[in-house]
């Protein structure tokens, strides 16, 4: 007909539109060479297509859902340069170049061999060198503070003008260079802090040592402190038994080929999809929504940097720990492993107290705790051995002598 077969003008006698079939066409006034299929045998034939097509269909989305390798990701060195001044920050309007060299204000270092790669080695060569005691300053003030609960230095990210000046200058100057002597071992520097007198102190001090300093600042008691968001989360699993200490597996991300992410439409994973009985390390952690555990008992925000967290003591904290389902899954475990420890109730008491609280109860304390047993059994009647030892366990795990640090 002419028409549609390629562009541009088309030959007067195209026969593009012509049907295709493997057979001859018959000769004019012949039967047909295709005999017409019964009804019955086209309704079942167009089935069994339709059901192939939809095997073929799911077939093919299984391919397209697998991928075809492993996706990782990572960074690998380019070519090392120089960059440009952006004139007034535009990218698009480059000016001079800038040698890459160390901050002028830190003393202008270059580098010994610009071509050489990144730089990123020598930065780290730089920032941990003998003559910069500095770093070594800052991350022995962290250890510190995350033992006792205060830096040396209290403003922990502010080393400068604005920041305080430490309480203990020659300590935190020979932790330093201890800290580098020893290669930089960070196991060393906790030993080393926490088997010193100044850290196995009690938190009651002295009456006069208390009134003469009250904030603690030189150190002549423990500072108590309450255990953070993930300890609190950690200690609850181990002491109860119910902590996986198997190796965790990757998080179950949605596959990569279909992530559609934007900053108004970000990714949100329900939290219990992500949780596990695993420490609080291994818990997934999104910019956008927090954990709610860890959010109500003062865990950073994770959209930014935190030199101190917070330390509150709200009602919020004790209806959770009254109400919360891991308290009440911890309680029953913790019932489970005592029970199976001795039959002795005593025994059992003193062993609860010790897994718990990391010391023996004192005698106040182990009559209230066989107390709180007797009244509940008395209270009711018929209660399981199991229920009342859980509801001891959770009287326990939610004390004072488990929530803080003395």
């Amino acid at each position: 007909d002419g028409l549609g077969a390629v562009a541009g003008p088309a030959t007067i006698r195209d026969i593009d539109n012509v049907g295709r079939q493997a057979m001859p066409f018959p000769l004019p006034g012949a039967a047909p060479a295709v005999k017409p299929m019964p009804p019955a045998d086209a309704a079942e034939r167009i089935a069994a297509l339709e059901k192939d097509l939809g095997d073929l269909a799911a077939k093919r989305k299984t391919i397209a859902d697998t991928p075809s390798y492993p996706v990782a990701y990572g960074v690998s060195e380019g070519k090392p340069t120089d960059a440009r001044v952006q004139v007034r920050g535009e990218p698009d309007k480059p000016g001079a170049e800038v040698p890459r060299r160390f901050l002028e204000i830190l003393g202008g270092d270059r580098l010994a061999d610009p071509a050489a790669g990144s730089g990123r080695r020598e930065l780290a060569a730089w920032l941990t060198r003998r003559e910069n005691p500095l770093t070594a300053r800052v991350f022995v003030n962290r250890i510190w503070q995350w033992h006792f609960g205060r830096g040396l230095v209290a403003t922990t990210s502010d080393f400068g003008v604005r920041g305080e000046a430490p309480s203990h200058p020659e300590l935190l100057d020979w932790l330093a260079v201890r800290f580098m002597e020893s290669g930089w071992k960070v196991k060393d520097l906790h030993r080393l802090i926490m088997h010193s007198r100044t850290y196995r102190q009690s938190a009651e001090g002295a009456a006069v040592a208390v009134a003469a300093d009250p904030d603690n600042r030189w150190l002549a008691r423990f500072s108590r402190r309450v255990l953070d968001a993930e300890t609190l989360r950690d200690a609850l699993l181990a002491t109860s038994g119910l902590l996986d200490r198997s190796p965790p597996p990757p998080h179950p991300f949605p596959a990569v080929d279909t992530w559609a992410f934007t900053i108004h439409q970000p990714f949100h994973g329900p939290h219990d999809q992500y949780d596990s009985d695993r420490r609080s390390i291994y818990l997934m952690v999104q910019r956008n929504r927090r954990h709610p555990f860890l959010a109500l008992f003062d865990a950073a925000d994770p959209n930014q940097s935190i030199a101190v967290r917070d330390a509150t003591i709200t009602p919020t904290q004790s209806l959770f720990l009254m109400n919360s389902p891991l308290v009440h899954r911890a309680g029953t475990a913790f019932a489970d492993r005592l029970l199976a420890t001795s039959s002795d109730r005593d025994a059992r008491l003193r062993t609860a107290a010790t897994l718990a609280w990391g010391r023996e109860p004192d005698a106040d304390e182990l009559a209230g705790m066989d107390d709180f047993l007797t009244r509940v059994m008395a209270e009711t009647p018929g209660t399981p051995e199991r229920e009342a030892w859980g509801a001891l366990a959770r009287v326990i795990l939610t004390a004072n002598p488990f929530l803080f640090v003395d």
